[in-house]
């Protein structure tokens, strides 16, 4: 078939509940009014196969009769013997009932264009080229819904209580605006602000990771695109919340976007748990959320997490900070953020940890109070230049400067097997850091007139240095004689210092127009230097140097690493194959004893990965890694650490570097036609030569443990998700699985110890949509079965489960607000007094007023039961350790926020929220 006139156009409709049949009509206008258009033609021929479906003659005042046919792709063709025939690629949705073509003109037979109209409905999620997108508006919403509320909407797409997001199962390292950053590393920013109607689709894919020296070849990028219209004016709010005595809330956020250029300006001070730790400072104060089972295999440990709220202690946190982003001319491109941070936290926990060793076991309760706090400074800045049309000059500068502080008191009583105390000690550990972490990336990538081919040079130097001051008071008290009471008083200061220098070189070369070669070289120059000075109290001062805990450490390492990688590409396969030799000399300084050792190690490590795009809405990955790591510096440092002195560590200057292979199976599809999704993956790596602990208990029960290498570590884990709608699309279902597998062998007292644990986690959801009413009701539920040989007592398998409901309803033409939600835990085979099971409910009411619905005032009660709590346990190498951490309970605030827009008056209003 012959396209005489083919016009690119793309109608997007919206989805909605619809029949089996579409309706196709129209009308053709006569431009030469010689009522010639009484002979046109349309005809509905299928795409596939080109099978004539229907068609129907227009009549005189050129109107075509309707005709009805299946969903499905059609080339619907519009013909008229005077003229030349204008063609369109019908792709409806079965939410569609029907298309009109108003209107249409053909063009003279003169006129002879290779276009297509395409006229189609734009699908919730589909993929383009390797990227995966998201169609923001098919996704129904609140109005004042945040980016982060849309993220959940998403198929596949998980975001926690912190705000870390997860997309099939694999982690966002990264979140875009506009291609951009947006306020650095921290991306709550973006999807806890940003108004999720401002976004025009949510794009997810994979980049090549930029560290040299990464065992993950890529890393996972998503990207929030903006309409057009939310990138012109001005918008933001302002928002305060209290309780009028003890707990308050307050933010501000304006920005001013014009095309290219965005500016905006943030803060937040708060002390509630809701507000106060964004997804890096969750991390860097031990925070963690819950209702899951997580594997740390650094420390070899299980924890199962199974409370509410996802904060410990009791929080207050400042946070300001402004975003600039501009083109400059033609050619440059400027992206700058500032972020001051200044975080604090008071808490408590109660610890009960059962020590399971080949002849006798015993308890640890232990009780911590803690005051801590820091504060930061991040600053970025992003110069992309391009020097001609091919070439990009990228230079990256950031900054961060933070000094932290902490006050900490410890109390451990052990008792033994026969419920006897034999021991206690009191801890006062306080101390304080200041931390300076800076480095630029500078990067020239030349792409060239041949398609494919690619050059890329890259340069980054890296500073950091650390300062801690830090005091020790230990109490230790025996019962049983096993030595005499004593009192430990220290000081210490350590000084952490890195300096290194990285250089990559990348080329690409197409062979021909399926096949490519990427080569790539990598040079890593790093120096570290720990230097650690323990100063005992002798009576009068502290002056007598502890030379055990004493020394000064220094460790050179050079790496070199050059490889290829043969890469094999059509529409809807890519499969690459490849391996890197690796070069890695390390010098180990101990500056205290003038000994040194050498080390020179070479590697080849290949890789491979397979990627299967069966259709537009359905992919199949695969990929396989074998990753060496050497150890780091505090893993070798031979130095005693007493932090903790009843669980004393040392390092080990002759660690090996450890190997893991590393192995990822993962499919998704989604049907948009009958709103069906499904994910499923698998993940296995086995590790040799892995860095773990060799533990020694004493007579008194304390530990000391060294780094030492083992093999035959693994870690394996499956997980499927998905949803569909069912009766008729009366209710969605939404149901996911998560099982796990690991063995990890160590050392407790010179005999070898194997730690296996299985876990299984499945749930479920039902969720109902009733024009302006949201109802959910679900549950989860995780089993986890561990089991050591060193001691048959600690193979004790403990669950948890979930059981929680949703509502929300707007009424008064969507003023009125009511939502309310309601969850409850049950916790069970756990040590006495951590069985718990408690209920959460939270509701909030509020009313917006004014023409445009931008003044909100509202009530907000949370745990209402007054029941919160943070319980967790975690099994690691000869220990169970259950915990339970002081948490906000039952609190209420009143709320009153104001958003405003440059377009409100227009009654366009861009709400962010």
């Amino acid at each position: 078939m012959r396209f005489n006139f083919i016009t690119l156009l793309i109608i997007f409709l919206s989805l909605s509940a619809g029949a089996q049949t579409i309706k196709l009509n129209g009308n053709i206008q006569d431009t030469t009014a010689g009522g010639l258009m009484s002979n046109s033609i349309l005809m509905a021929t299928k795409f596939k196969d080109s099978t004539l479906v229907g068609f129907s003659r227009a009549d005189k005042k050129g109107l075509f009769h309707t005709i009805k046919v299946p969903v499905d792709t059609y080339l619907v063709i519009i013909s008229n013997p005077n003229f030349s025939d204008k063609t369109y690629l019908l792709v409806p949705n079965k939410g569609d009932t029907a298309f009109n073509f108003k209107n249409v003109i053909l063009p003279p037979k003169s006129i002879l264009l290779n276009e297509v109209e395409i006229v189609a409905t734009r699908e919730k999620m589909y993929y383009k080229g390797d990227t995966l997108m998201f169609t923001a508006d098919s996704f129904k919403l609140k109005q004042e819904a945040t980016v982060e509320d849309l993220l959940k909407k998403l198929p596949g797409v998980k975001v926690d209580a912190k705000g870390k997001i997860t997309v099939q199962g694999k982690e966002v390292s990264q979140v875009l605006v506009d291609g951009d950053e947006f306020f650095g590393s921290d991306p709550t920013i973006a999807t806890k602000n940003l108004n999720a109607n401002t976004v025009e689709t949510v794009q997810v894919y994979e980049k090549k990771n930029e560290d040299p020296d990464a065992s993950d070849e890529t890393v996972k990028v998503m990207n929030l695109q903006l309409k057009d219209e939310a990138k012109k004016g001005y918008f933001g709010k302002v928002s305060a919340a209290s309780d009028g005595q003890k707990f308050y809330e307050g933010e501000l956020l304006i920005n001013k976007f014009k095309n290219s250029q965005k500016i905006s300006l943030f803060g937040l001070i708060a002390n509630t748990p809701k507000q106060a730790f964004g997804w890096d400072d969750a991390y860097k104060y031990g925070i963690s959320n819950g209702d899951e089972m997580s594997y740390d295999p650094d420390n070899n440990s299980w924890t199962s997490y199974s409370y509410n709220d996802g904060k410990s202690g009791v929080p207050q946190t400042l946070k300001s900070g402004f975003y600039y982003n501009d083109k400059i001319g033609k050619s440059i491109k400027l992206n700058t953020d500032y972020t001051f941070k200044q975080n604090s936290l008071i808490s408590s926990q109660e610890t009960n940890t059962q020590y399971f060793l080949d002849d006798t076991t015993y308890t640890n309760k232990q009780v911590v109070h803690s005051n801590s706090g820091n504060q930061g400074h991040v600053f970025n800045l992003r110069w992309t230049q391009n020097l001609d049309s091919l070439t990009e000059l990228l230079v990256r500068p950031k900054i961060n400067y933070s000094t932290s502080g902490n006050n900490n008191f410890q109390e451990d009583d052990f008792i033994s097997a026969d419920n006897i105390l034999t021991r206690e000690t009191n801890i006062a550990n306080k101390g304080n850091t200041t931390t300076t972490d800076a480095n630029v990336q500078i990067k020239l990538t030349r792409n060239f007139k041949k398609k494919d081919r690619l050059f890329s040079v890259m340069y980054q130097p890296t500073y950091y240095t650390s300062v801690t001051k830090s005091e020790l008071q230990t109490e230790f008290n025996y019962y049983l004689g096993q030595a005499l009471d004593s009192i430990l008083k220290q000081k210490r200061n350590q000084e952490a210092y890195k300096m290194e220098h990285a250089a990559t070189l990348n080329y690409v070369e197409p062979i021909t127009k399926k096949i490519k070669i990427e080569f790539g070289y990598s040079f890593i120059h790093n120096q570290n230097n720990n230097n650690r000075n323990t100063l005992d109290f002798n009576g009068l001062a502290y002056d007598a140097i502890n030379t055990s805990q004493s020394n000064d450490f220094r460790n050179l390492r050079l790496t070199n690493k050059a490889g290829a990688k043969f890469i094999y590409e059509v529409k809807k396969y890519r499969f690459s194959l490849g391996a890197n030799y690796r070069n890695v000399y390390q010098e180990n300084l101990n500056a205290t004893t003038g000994q040194k050792l050498g080390l020179s190690v070479n590697n080849i490590l290949p890789t491979a990965a397979a990627n299967f795009r069966i259709n537009q809405g359905s992919n199949l990955s695969m990929s396989y890694n074998l990753a060496g790591q050497l150890p780091d510096l505090k893993q070798m440092q031979p130095v005693i650490d007493n932090t903790d002195p009843n669980n004393i560590q040392t390092g080990n200057p002759n660690l090996k570097q450890q190997f893991t292979n590393n192995a990822n199976l993962n499919y998704y599809f989604y049907k948009g036609i009958s709103d069906i999704n499904f994910y499923a993956g698998a993940n296995y790596n086995n590790t040799i030569d892995e860095v773990n602990s060799k533990t020694y208990f004493d007579s008194i029960g304390r530990s000391i443990s060294t780094p030492t290498n083992v093999s035959g570590n693994y870690y394996g884990s499956v997980y499927l998700g998905g949803g569909l709608p069912v009766f008729k699309k009366l209710f969605k279902i939404d149901y996911n699985f998560n099982g796990s597998t690991n063995r990890n062998v160590g050392f407790v007292n010179d005999k070898v110890n194997v730690t296996e644990n299985t876990s299984f986690s499945p749930g479920l959801t039902f969720e109902k949509e009733i024009d302006e009413t949201e109802i959910t009701i679900g549950g989860n539920y995780n089993y986890n079965i561990p089991k050591q040989t060193i001691n048959a007592q600690s193979n004790k398998p403990y669950y948890t489960y979930n059981l929680e409901a949703t509502f929300s309803t707007k009424l008064f033409d969507e003023r009125l607000r009511f939502n309310a939600e309601a969850k409850y835990t049950n916790n069970g085979n756990r040590a006495v007094g951590y069985n718990i099971n408690y209920v959460i409910v939270n509701a909030d009411i509020s009313y917006a007023f004014l023409k445009a619905k931008c003044l909100i005032v509202g009530f907000e009660a949370n745990d209402i039961l007054n029941q919160n709590i943070n319980n967790q346990r975690s099994v690691q190498t000869n220990k169970i350790v259950d915990t339970k951490t002081q948490i906000i309970r039952q609190y209420f605030l009143g709320r009153i926020t104001y958003k405003f827009n440059s377009k409100a008056a227009k009654e366009e209003e861009v709400e962010f929220d």
